[in-house]
């Protein structure tokens, strides 16, 4: 028999050696499945477990009396056209109004939808007015329902499945929330989680039901997350014979949270995150193996249903490394003897994770193929004519960006040649500044948005001391500071820099740049570094400008700041300002 303080007492234990694992874990299940539906309320205005039930009331409740006057069509038409217009309404009344960032969000805040808005920003060259809110609502509603059943139980079983390996193993992985994916066991899940939400939802109709079958059906996901060969209905049954006798006490361990709780409405949350949802959920995955404890010593009938074997029982070595050995033999590769060899030599820590390989639906077997060499060296030849292709592919990418945008062709940037550095030493600079963290994407991914950040703000700043304008002006830009940098444009360069520092980089390494002779390498970095210092020398004095060129400024304007700039420098220095000697009154 199992009692509350051994439970808390081992998710404690489990948080002592996963802590910042687990308080991950949990937020990530909190956004994005919608556990933990308070946590949030007092941080963040989204919860994904409450958009479903607000898009069918906002969009389907209707009155019935006014559906009986006219026909369905025309009524439903009647009302998304007035919701359309009031979500018109909202939109100009958004402070942001530039970038794909502000479109989302403004579509999100006027719909009240993550996935509508995103449906009717796709829709809005193509339909306006009732069709276009109707059309969005609706599929809005389909992806989110998608989104519920494939992302969100997914999610939840997997954090289940982290917390039953965090009991026994000492470094579980966080991407175990992730295992359903690699194992091929996604549409079998959602379906039992599909069946579960629909039985309980039957229950809640009754008075009291619902609360009593949400306690029946707990051990669901954690049986799924042990055995997902599992039928649904099996899963429910199984759950409720697991839960009966141990409803009231499951009821009585959750109520013993509830200090933390009203503590952390106090934080604005920050206990639950930091604290109280991970040591709830550890309890309750401490309790699941409890009771499956239980079931086996007793000899349940349904104890077939727990075919896990290392759950809670880690394996011999010797089995762990002829597992490994099998593996080497089924890895297509020439080195598979050398592998095998090495293998044998290995000691492995079976306390250390849960072996993946030995689960009853093990991970199929990845065809070893030669990678990408992101450790590669590149050289300071390899350096400058990357320098300049990254340069001319951000130049590219901007002037095509504007081209969508207003059907024309501009030369962007400060300078006359097709290249924009600002692209290049953002390139160059993760490349060689963030090369131990090669090994660490996510790191490298962080690190990339701060520098590009850095540079972009820089550069900003620097230009508008020299010439008094701004190139750039991100001011109507959803998160931005003082409009020299925002979110979007941050989230491009670090998706970019991650591109270029694990893709592009070594490929035209590889491919390019080291199969011509050093004597061409040397010739093209030469020549372009000419061409380079003399377009900077040419745009020092003449920077390149002109409409959709420097910030939303046009030309007139931009040459009319110019002039003051200079006017002003002659009248305090003496000194010409800088196009002075080419822009006249």
């Amino acid at each position: 028999m199992w009692n509350r303080r051994e439970l808390k007492r081992n998710s404690r234990g489990i948080m002592k050696k996963h802590y910042w694992r687990v308080v991950a874990i949990c937020f990530i299940v909190t956004f994005m499945a919608g556990s933990n539906n308070n946590t949030l309320s007092a941080v963040f205005s989204y919860d994904s477990s409450k958009e479903a039930l607000n898009a069918v009331q906002e969009n389907t409740v209707f009155d019935v009396n006014d559906i009986r006057e006219k026909k369905p069509l025309d009524f439903l038409l009647e009302q998304f056209e007035k919701r359309s217009q009031e979500e018109e309404e909202i939109m100009e009344k958004s402070p942001y109004k530039e970038g794909v960032f502000s479109a989302i969000f403004n579509r999100t805040t006027a719909t009240g939808s993550v996935f509508a808005g995103i449906i009717a920003l796709l829709l809005d060259p193509l339909l306006e007015g009732a069709w276009l809110s109707l059309i969005s609502a609706a599929a809005g509603a389909a992806l989110l329902f998608f989104w519920w059943l494939l992302i969100r139980n997914i999610i939840q079983v997997g954090s289940c499945r982290f917390f039953l390996e965090a009991h026994t193993y000492n470094n579980t992985k966080g991407n175990r929330i992730f295992f359903l994916y690699k194992i091929g066991r996604m549409w079998r899940v959602a379906l039992i989680m599909l069946r579960k939400f629909l039985y309980q939802w039957l229950w809640s109709l009754t008075i009291i039901g619902g609360w009593i079958k949400g306690y029946s059906y707990l051990m669901v996901p954690y049986l799924a997350a042990e055995n997902p060969n599992l039928k649904g209905r099996e899963a429910i049954d199984i759950s409720r014979q697991m839960m009966q006798g141990n409803k009231w006490r499951a009821f009585v361990l959750d109520c013993s949270f509830l200090g933390w709780h009203l503590l952390s409405i106090l934080t604005l949350g920050l206990v639950d995150i930091l604290y109280a949802n991970p040591y709830k959920a550890g309890a309750r995955a401490e309790l699941y193996l409890k009771l499956r404890e239980q079931a086996l010593l007793e000899g349940a009938g349904y104890g077939y249903a727990f075919t896990d074997l290392y759950l809670t029982c880690p394996s011999e070595e010797e089995e762990l490394r002829a597992a490994y050995e099998r593996e080497a033999v089924f890895l297509e590769g020439t080195d598979w003897k050398e592998q095998r060899e090495s293998i044998k030599a290995s000691e492995f820590d079976v306390f250390e994770e849960y072996p993946t390989i030995l689960f009853t639906v093990p991970e199929a077997f990845h065809v070893k193929r030669p990678g990408i060499n992101y450790h590669c060296k590149y050289g300071i030849t390899g350096i400058i004519l990357l320098f300049f292709l990254f340069s001319f592919a951000g130049w590219c990418w901007e002037v095509g960006l504007h081209m969508v945008q207003s059907g024309e062709f501009v030369n962007r940037g400060v300078f006359h040649g097709p290249w924009l550095p600002i692209y290049g030493s953002g390139g160059v600079l993760v490349l060689v500044a963030l090369k131990k963290l090669r090994d660490r994407p996510v790191a490298t991914f962080f690190m990339t948005v701060l520098l590009c950040g850095i540079v972009e703000y820089a550069t900003s700043w620097g230009l508008e001391q020299i010439y008094g304008v701004r190139w750039w002006d991100y001011s109507g830009y959803f998160l931005q500071l003082n409009g020299r940098i925002c979110a979007e444009g941050l989230l491009v360069f670090g998706l970019g820099g991650c591109a270029f520092i694990y893709i592009l980089a070594p490929l035209i390494m590889e491919f390019g740049i080291r199969r011509l002779s050093m004597k061409v390498r040397i010739f093209l970095c030469i020549l372009l570094l000419v061409l380079f210092a003399a377009d900077f020398w040419y745009s020092r004095e003449t920077p390149n400008s002109g409409e959709g060129i420097n910030g939303r400024s046009g030309a007139s304007s931009f040459v009319a700041q110019i002039q003051r700039k200079n006017a002003q420098t002659k009248e305090t220095t003496g000194i010409k300002g800088p196009l002075s000697g080419y822009w006249t009154p």
